[in-house]
């Protein structure tokens, strides 16, 4: 890991204004482990055919939203009381993306958990053998988005890179799946409701690997200032 020594890092004269964005930092974190484990909830909730998980996940993006407000809130005020320059107010910006980009990860956390609460009853292979593709494509996502998240805590720009490119292995599995639910549709098109749910649950993992590689980037502007949101993963590293 690559250590960079900036006003992000190194702290600043005025104590309240390092305990803000340490603040700022620690609601990141915080929205971020809650929403990882909102998607692996999600998941295991349609894999396990269990009710009540699944109702836990709807019941707790009340929390996700909470930690919006509060660090929209904090946002504004670090904004108008500190007037935030260079990797600072980069850094602000690039954590009030990534809080935006977190809140709709639960919102397709939450999306997959009232899936799950319509389909506990299922008992079909059909609807076995996809609640297992959707716990591989779950564990991908999960897994970047907690990467992607560390890195912008870090300004780890190596680690961002890589979690931007391991966001093409979660779209190769969502493409399998699709493909393997239109094959299954031609054999049983009677399988056709279950299959519209199932598909809004692979692309719903498949946009939380999108956000999370959006958060990712958001490290490059942090410690060079560029904008590489809309880089493709295969040549940002060339780009930076």
């Amino acid at each position: 890991m690559t250590e960079y020594t900036t006003e992000y890092t190194e702290g600043h004269i005025v104590r309240s204004y390092d305990a803000e964005l340490d603040r700022l930092r620690t609601l990141l974190l915080g929205m971020g482990g809650l929403v990882v484990d909102q998607i692996g909830l999600a998941v295991r909730a349609l894999t396990s055919r269990d009710r009540e998980i699944a109702r836990t996940v709807v019941q707790r993006e009340e929390d996700v939203n909470r930690y919006d407000m509060e660090a929209e809130e904090l946002v504004l005020h670090v904004l108008a009381k500190r007037q935030p320059m260079g990797t600072d107010l980069r850094a602000v910006m690039a954590i009030t993306r990534a809080v935006t980009d977190l809140e709709r990860c639960g919102d397709e956390a939450k999306k997959i958990a009232k899936i799950a609460k319509r389909r506990t009853g299922e008992d079909s292979e059909f609807v076995e053998t996809f609640a297992i593709a959707a716990g591989s494509m779950g564990a991908l996502a999960a897994g970047l988005l907690k990467s992607a998240v560390e890195a912008l805590d870090a300004a780890d720009e190596e680690k961002a890179i890589q979690a931007v490119q391991a966001d093409a292995r979660l779209d190769e599995e969502y493409k399998i799946a699709l493909r393997n639910i239109h094959t299954a549709l031609i054999s049983n098109p009677a399988l056709i409701e279950v299959a519209a749910d199932l598909v809004i649950v692979i692309k719903a993992l498949e946009r939380v690997g999108d956000h999370a590689k959006n958060i990712a980037k958001y490290v490059v502007f942090i410690v060079q200032g560029k904008d590489v949101r809309h880089v493709k993963a295969g040549v940002l590293d060339q780009e930076i």
